[in-house]
């Protein structure tokens, strides 16, 4: 179980290799929310996909592109700003 009183917003979240996957808004409900895409759409990543969190960053246990199909599968409708 990761340390979640470490998560801060706007700390970078990276893959196994070190790979950026995102950056966090702030944790809901379990997970890491994260700030918007080029789309303007939130992506959430499980907490349970977390292998590490230090200072400076977040560490998921999955490769950038698992994390980031993970994350498109479970895309829920969201509002958007305009």
């Amino acid at each position: 179980m990761v340390d979640t009183t470490l998560i801060r917003e706007h700390m970078p979240v990276v893959d196994c290799n070190g790979q950026p996957i995102g950056t966090v808004d702030h944790l809901d409900a379990g997970r890491l929310k994260l700030t918007r895409d080029a789309q303007g759409r939130h992506h959430y990543l499980p907490l349970s996909e977390v292998s590490m969190v230090d200072e400076e960053k977040i560490t998921a246990q999955l490769t950038r592109e698992e994390a980031l199909r993970l994350m498109q599968s479970g895309a829920r409708d969201e509002h958007t700003e305009s």
